[in-house]
């Protein structure tokens, strides 16, 4: 015996059959089958509304207007973080956005080494200065290009391979506007929260908030973590490679979750000392590296977030490293950017 059912606007189950059923007590037993689904289904839907309601409530104990104290943040990182936002820019090479920089010294902007590869003309500092350039201010993602916020990159002053850190210099803008402000604090990663102002996916300014972990203090949290992805690794990519592994290799890495991707490449990562933004890393990059530079895309949408890891490379390693260079120009520059140090 065929049987059709279908379902009314109320959400109850209506059973149609071609021959008559086979007996009353068949019926029933449908018909018991049925409420039950529907006042399933009922309860679920008021608790899925009711979840839903709820996220537009504060979580208090009382009524809609109880009073609490749990969407409430202090301002100050808010003016910090807006403060940073002036100093960070956008680097185009050929009108094309390829990474984040942020102003240091006198005329100096630095960034990651990899971000103007495309516009080295010849190992170790030389720069194709008719193709580079750094736009400041760019908070929306349309907006028209300010003349007066793009400054051209005109030398490197100094690169390191090591640190993927390079100090590029200004030029004067023809106009005679001035260079935004430098950030001249530096520090020491010693807090639990650091906050990142940057370009992700080379559009408008973005800010994050991360949690940084690093190696040999965090050992018993990272190591066990780095040895459970790199296992993964070796069977989701070809080659059975290990991605991760380098995160536990030299020089230092400064690991954290974030929402930065492509484009993030030198931002500095923030924290608050007296009440002044302090610059304690420099945003590099993540692993798997082939899904940040983009060699194995057909990967990318099937990896879940939770096994990319972000890393960024420590202020105060880089700065020991410039300090004690061979070279005195070296010595120099490291004595103008690193003006002041804390934590």
């Amino acid at each position: 015996k065929e049987s059709t059912e279908w379902e009314k606007k109320d959400g109850s189950r209506v059973v149609s059959n071609d021959s008559e059923l086979s007996s009353d007590s068949n019926t029933d037993d449908e018909e018991s089958y049925w409420k039950k689904e529907d006042g399933e289904r009922k309860k679920l839907a008021k608790k899925k509304q009711k979840a839903k309601d709820m996220t537009f409530l504060r979580p208090t104990t009382g009524h809609l207007f109880s009073k609490g104290i749990q969407n409430q943040k202090d301002v100050l990182p808010s003016i910090v973080r807006a403060e940073v936002s002036k100093s960070v820019g956008l680097i185009h090479i050929d009108g094309n956005a390829m990474g984040t920089g942020f102003r240091v010294g006198e005329n100096y902007i630095v960034t990651c080494a990899h971000v103007i590869n495309d516009a080295i003309t010849a190992m170790p500092h030389f720069i194709d200065s008719e193709r580079t350039s750094i736009e400041f201010g760019r908070t929306l993602y349309n907006k028209k290009e300010d003349p007066h916020q793009i400054f051209r990159i005109i030398d490197i002053k100094y690169l390191d391979r090591e640190y993927d850190f390079a100090v590029l210099e200004l030029d004067a803008h023809d106009t005679g506007v001035s260079f935004p402000p430098a950030l001249t604090c530096f520090g020491k990663v010693c807090c639990s929260h650091v906050y990142l102002v940057g370009h992700p996916n080379c559009r408008q300014m973005m800010e994050d908030n991360v949690v940084p972990y690093w190696l040999p203090k965090h050992n018993e949290i990272i190591l066990p973590d780095i040895k459970k992805l790199g296992d993964w690794s070796k069977g989701f990519f070809p080659y059975r490679k290990d991605y991760y592994v380098e995160l536990s290799y030299p020089p230092r890495k400064i690991m954290f979750h974030t929402t930065f991707n492509q484009g993030s490449s030198g931002s500095p990562g923030v924290v608050i000392k007296d009440e002044k933004p302090c610059v304690v890393l420099m945003v590099r990059g993540g692993v798997p590296s082939c899904i940040y530079d983009g060699t194995c895309p057909t990967y990318g949408p099937m990896m879940k977030d939770d096994m990319k890891v972000e890393y960024g490379y420590a202020m105060e390693d880089i700065y020991e490293k410039m300090r004690n260079s061979s070279l005195e120009k070296d010595r120099n520059i490291a004595s103008e950017i690193f003006k002041t140090w804390k934590c």
